[in-house]
């Protein structure tokens, strides 16, 4: 969780998401069931909780809840994160990536996205889903939408083994999506079609309504 303050005050910092707990929390809603974790090792003030979302129709989500009572009030921080997702809709390779290009309010079509590179959501994010990863010998796919306030970017890249937040450190001179920094330090122009793929989700989430959350919907399809 990379947190930096407006005009550059403090920071920037990173908070670790760990438990001092190991308790895991499973809910039952309607057509599926939650699981949670709450990351409290700064303490109850600054306290993250990790939302898993399953529903039984091939819905799923993964959301971060900003909700600390300790948390700094004055909508003067951003929080930066990064989720990454290895999407083996075909097994370990063999997927593509494509972007959704719309011609009207419910009108589009898919296109094959060639390179690896950064994507953002139109200007105005509906439940039109943005992005997905297909395995076009079986048609099998997951679709991915981002959240409404996220603010959100993604990349799509070739697995590598080198992927790792914690190999760079956290606190570094730009947030995540940016130059130097995660995801972007990992692409180097490679083909996003009929490889081994993953997904970076990266929300920048501004402080001013200090109870949030954050993270992308899924829905796979032909399984």
């Amino acid at each position: 969780m990379y947190v930096n303050y407006y005009g550059g005050a403090w920071g920037p910092f990173t908070d670790l998401l760990k438990s001092n707990a190991d308790n895991v929390t499973k809910r039952d809603i309607m057509n599926g069931f939650d699981i949670k974790v709450s990351y409290d090792f700064y303490g109850e003030d600054y306290q993250y909780d990790h939302i898993w979302r399953f529903h039984d129709d091939g819905q799923f989500g993964s959301s971060i809840v900003i909700q600390g009572p300790g948390e700094e009030n004055n909508g003067m921080h951003t929080y930066h994160i990064p989720f990454r997702y290895d999407l083996d809709v075909s097994g370990s390779s063999g997927d593509s990536f494509q972007r959704w290009v719309a011609t009207g309010i419910s009108d589009g079509y898919w296109e094959d996205v060639l390179l690896e590179g950064r994507f953002t959501p139109p200007a105005a994010i509906s439940r039109t889903y943005h992005w997905q990863f297909i395995d076009k010998s079986t048609s099998r796919r997951v679709m991915v939408r981002g959240r409404n306030g996220d603010n959100a970017e993604a990349w799509a890249l070739q697995y590598s083994n080198s992927e790792d937040w914690r190999s760079w450190g956290g606190s570094q001179s730009s947030p995540p999506g940016s130059p130097g920094s995660v995801p972007a330090i990992y692409a180097n122009g490679q083909s996003v079609q009929n490889t081994n793929l993953v997904l970076w989700y990266i929300a920048h989430i501004p402080s001013n309504d200090l109870v949030t959350a954050c993270g992308p919907w899924f829905k796979l399809i032909g399984f």
